[in-house]
């Protein structure tokens, strides 16, 4: 009674913020443009199960596959006209050698230290590992807190965000949903309450930091699914003090129409909040104040309408992108396609999204 108490409490405290989200995303919104998502299979990028990407360097980039045979990644090269729009995006080549165990992790965040190695984060295991630029493991891995553990994360709700501040050699990560000690039950359109999580830090010893409680917004949509997925599936190191977060609700009916992928942005400043103190106590116990200051950034939703747009995309993984020539910072959207899974009347697609940041 105690826990349900406090979430609603935690509830209701958060239903004003709905309206100031609003009003902020409207001016955020004049600050950031947002381009038509791109088929990456018109550039010859072969199809797949896209949940991260990361740059390795120059025009290069890492895409990863959270359905691949094991970690790895596909390189493409990616640049950008003077006007802003997508120029060319061709395919490189693949990497899928490694192999960390005898069954695939579900690879799906990656990050890139200067060229030299890669950490793949997966949440089939709740371990972030390092491969050499060849695709082979090291040995070293993320120092990842045991109240992150397997046991502790709701099914499919494990790690999916990964991030670097190159700057501070700093990590960053976080679940998708919250965490068992944090949280009664996944969140559902049925139960539909703010998704509590914890940011965590490490090193470039590879050792935990700090933590910091971060909230997401409630659920918008009360659709019964056939599929169902809300929380953070990404994170986004901007500089050595500013995070994005990617909050995701995913909602695919039973007959797929008007099935929707629900994309927002939020900044947030890690240094100019609280770390937690007692990582033991349960964040839906803990005050409001204890969670970081978030400030909108830019929202977006695709979806399927049986007699409208059909531009449905399943948004997983973001990394900066390179600057335009006057100066203006691009970002670099993923959509997972499940393979290009559909039928003859609508197959889902590899879609790139490029956002520019107005200086």
């Amino acid at each position: 009674m105690k826990d349900k108490r406090a979430m609603m409490t935690s509830t209701r405290r958060r239903l004003p913020a709905l309206a100031t989200w609003l009003l902020a995303t409207c001016l955020c919104a004049q600050n950031v443009l947002e381009f038509r998502q791109h088929n990456m299979k018109k550039w010859g990028i072969p199809a797949g199960n896209y949940s991260g990407i990361a740059p390795i360097g120059g025009d290069r980039y890492a895409l990863i596959s959270d359905k691949q045979t094991a970690d790895g990644w596909t390189e493409v090269s990616i640049s950008f006209l003077p006007s802003g729009d997508i120029g060319t995006m061709r395919f490189v080549a693949h990497h899928f050698d490694a192999r960390t165990s005898g069954h695939a992790r579900d690879s799906e965040g990656i990050v890139c230290l200067e060229g030299r190695s890669f950490f793949v984060s997966a949440e089939n295991d709740q371990q972030v590992v390092e491969l050499d630029e060849n695709g082979t493991p090291t040995g070293r891995r993320l120092a990842v807190p045991a109240c992150f553990s397997t046991p502790n994360i709701f099914a499919n709700y494990g790690f999916e965000a990964l991030t670097y501040q190159a700057d501070g050699g700093i990590f960053w990560t976080t679940t998708e949903q919250g965490l068992k000690t944090d949280a009664a039950a996944p969140i559902t359109p049925k139960a539909p309450s703010p998704a509590l999580l914890r940011l965590q830090s490490f090193g470039p010893d590879l050792q935990p930091l700090r933590q910091y409680a971060y909230s997401t917004e409630l659920p918008a949509t009360k659709r019964k699914p056939r599929y169902y997925a809300f929380g953070v599936p990404e994170l986004l190191a901007v500089d050595d003090s500013t995070l994005i977060v990617m909050e995701r609700e995913l909602n695919i009916p039973r007959r797929y129409n008007r099935a929707k992928c629900r994309i927002r942005l939020f900044r947030v400043n890690p240094h100019s909040g609280k770390a937690i103190a007692d990582t033991s106590l349960p964040l839906r116990e803990a005050e409001e104040n204890s969670f970081l200051t978030k400030t909108p950034l830019h929202a977006f939703s695709t979806g399927i309408r049986l007699f409208g747009k059909k531009n449905f995309a399943n948004y997983e993984g973001m990394c900066l992108g390179p600057k335009l020539p006057d100066g203006r910072q691009t970002l670099l959207l993923v959509a997972d396609s499940q393979n290009r899974s559909g039928n003859s009347l609508f197959r889902l697609k590899d879609y790139i999204k490029v956002l520019v940041f107005r200086p």
